[in-house]
């Protein structure tokens, strides 16, 4: 195989990770458990998901990686879309700070468990 086959070929196999890819649904939650599998770590393979399907709403985001992650059952979708949110603009401490007010507060509908009211 030549040099430019084997590039082209390689380009190939990453394109679902660049920008502006729109995976069919089934690829990405093919994809999603891969990742979910792949790391241990809950905040890496959240970090890894939402790297790789930056296209993907993050309420459908957080409802793939949930299905994936045993790690997540007592979180609501809402809960990981905040450390979805945590992670994407807080890195390791802004994702464990919301990991432990999630898991220390009561649930509550419709509110945002950080803000006083």
């Amino acid at each position: 195989m030549s040099d430019a086959t084997q590039d082209d070929s390689d380009d190939a196999e990453l394109v679902w990770v660049l920008p502006g890819h729109r995976a069919p649904p089934a690829e990405a939650l093919r994809r999603i458990q891969a990742v979910c599998a792949g790391w241990p770590d809950l905040h890496a393979a959240m970090l890894v998901a939402l790297a790789t399907h930056q296209e993907l709403p993050r309420e459908m985001l957080a409802a793939a990686i949930k299905q994936f992650r045993p790690d997540l059952e007592v979180y609501s979708r809402e809960d990981v879309v905040s450390l979805l949110t945590a992670i994407w603009n807080g890195g390791k401490s802004g994702f464990d700070a919301v990991l432990r007010t999630r898991a220390n507060s009561p649930k509550r509908s419709g509110s945002l468990s950080w803000l006083k009211e």
